[in-house]
């Protein structure tokens, strides 16, 4: 999975509550430089959400899944609260990419372990 469609997923696990928070934005925003996101794909991003169809596209290799998962635990955490619809997405979501509560919990523990 390459970094724009990580993007992109995490864009769309934000929106799923119906609103971004400060937070959530600079969240994405970091992300964005970090993984050299340019602008008009970051607003292709955004834009995508008006689209309605807000899902996670699963990556085939675990490792990814792994990334993605800790990816989307970071981005949740942020706003300092979890919606319903976050919790729901990110428990599709690991069961998707077939991990098991175990596997999930130790990818928590290991984003927190790292501080986010």
């Amino acid at each position: 999975m390459d970094r724009i469609e990580l993007f992109h997923n995490l864009v769309n696990l934000a929106a799923v509550d119906g609103k971004f928070t400060d937070e959530e934005i600079h969240f994405l925003a970091q992300r964005a430089e970090l993984w050299n996101i340019s602008e008009d794909e970051f607003e292709t991003a955004m834009a995508g959400l008006s689209t309605g169809n807000l899902e996670v596209k699963v990556p085939e290799i675990h490792e990814e899944k792994v990334e993605l998962m800790k990816e989307m635990l970071r981005l949740v955490a942020v706003d300092g609260e979890l919606a319903e619809q976050e919790k729901r997405l990110c428990a599709i979501a690991s069961a998707r990419m077939d991990f098991t509560s175990q596997q999930f919990e130790e990818i928590l523990d290991s984003v927190i372990s790292e501080g986010g």
